[in-house]
């Protein structure tokens, strides 16, 4: 009863770990790589038989026999605990190529999925049962696992319907990758079913703290990082300046020259906005979470100095702003020598040219 054989196929030679194979994870060790066994009867160049179960050996055994004698000893001790026959190792009944499972995919604090034509960020720490715990992020939403079925594909079942990187909910809870809680659990995230609308960090600098909520959109912000900031004496409704340009009735096309001459009195919202989009993106793109990552890229230092010109009124036109985001953009390209700020450079580069040229309508 065995937890690793050597196996070969073609001419390569490898471990097979029983365990990782029952558990329907890459699982034969060669050459310093995990394999499927699908995959490693390619690598050993026996791609044409296109049947592992009889291309891959232990010693004098296809696979295939090994799996029959499990099967077996299932039969004759009616399902009751495995015991090897013959000194021979036991292979659960054969899964599909396609159910082995890389699992370090679903490692991390949170899953891609997708249901239908919706997509969203499950976040593990909220996930708790279908109906109880918001914990997928949509781009508008905070959302529980139904909420999400019946948006995207009202006909449905969440742990069925609802994808992280190709595999169903039903499988990563039996997988223990996402922990189901009790019927009964009185925990803050099953018991306040109204809550956690908003999210736990702050949009611009993606750090905790004391945030304050936007009523219409998911978003939230430390007063002082969103743009303008929010006063203590605030209404009780309060919207983000997302959501005040997304209700702002369109104005006029012009040219991109016209713009720049224009007063930035006259479009101070539409900075703030670009200038939020390029702080959003500076802080959450991963190579700014990197420790030891330089921080002289475009980001939180750069970006800081034209959001406190933007707050003391110190750029009469649009140009002037726009020209303080270039010479960012221009010194990070030439100084810096790290290929990583040079693509976090390159991408903000982008953002804000789509962003300008969608929000100021140009002709």
């Amino acid at each position: 009863n065995k937890s690793e054989l050597p196996v070969t196929c073609g001419d390569k030679d490898g471990v097979l770990h029983v365990v990782k194979y029952n558990d329907m994870e890459k699982c034969i060790f060669s050459e310093g790589q995990w394999f499927k066994p699908n995959e490693f009867e390619r690598f050993g160049g026996k791609e044409r038989s296109k049947k592992w179960k009889t291309s891959i050996f232990w010693e004098n055994f296809p696979l295939q026999k090994l799996i029959e004698v499990h099967k077996m000893v299932q039969i004759i001790h009616n399902q009751q605990p495995r015991r090897p026959i013959a000194g021979l190792p036991l292979l659960e009944c054969s899964p599909n190529d396609e159910d082995i499972i890389d699992m370090t995919v679903f490692e991390g604090p949170t899953l891609p999925v997708t249901c239908g034509s919706g997509s969203g960020i499950l976040h593990k720490y909220r996930f708790a049962t279908g109906r109880c715990g918001r914990c997928i992020r949509t781009k508008d939403f905070w959302l529980t696992p139904e909420d999400f079925i019946r948006v995207s594909k009202p006909e449905g079942t969440w742990r069925k319907d609802i994808l992280s990187n190709g595999e169903p909910l039903g499988k990563l809870i039996m997988k223990s990758v996402l922990e189901l809680h009790m019927i009964n659990c009185d925990c803050k995230i099953c018991k306040d079913l109204e809550q956690y609308l908003n999210d736990d960090v702050c949009f611009v600098c993606d750090s905790e703290g004391d945030l304050v909520c936007c009523d219409e959109c998911p978003r939230a912000f430390h007063s002082h990082c969103h743009l303008p900031a929010v006063r203590e004496d605030s209404p009780g409704q309060w919207s983000c300046t997302f959501c005040v340009m997304k209700k702002m009735k369109s104005s006029n096309q012009k040219t991109q020259q016209d713009i720049l001459s224009i007063p930035v009195s006259q479009y101070t919202l539409h900075c703030q906005y670009l200038l939020l989009h390029l702080l959003h993106e500076s802080m959450t793109d991963p190579c700014a979470k990197v420790p030891g990552f330089s921080g002289n890229i475009c980001g939180p230092m750069m970006l800081g100095r034209v959001k406190l010109n933007l707050e003391n009124n110190d750029y009469q036109t649009v140009q002037e702003f726009v020209t303080d985001i270039e010479l960012i953009f221009n010194n990070c390209c030439t100084s810096s020598e790290d290929s990583d700020s040079s693509r976090m450079t390159s991408r903000l580069k982008e953002v804000f040219k789509r962003k300008f040229e969608t929000v100021f309508k140009l002709l």
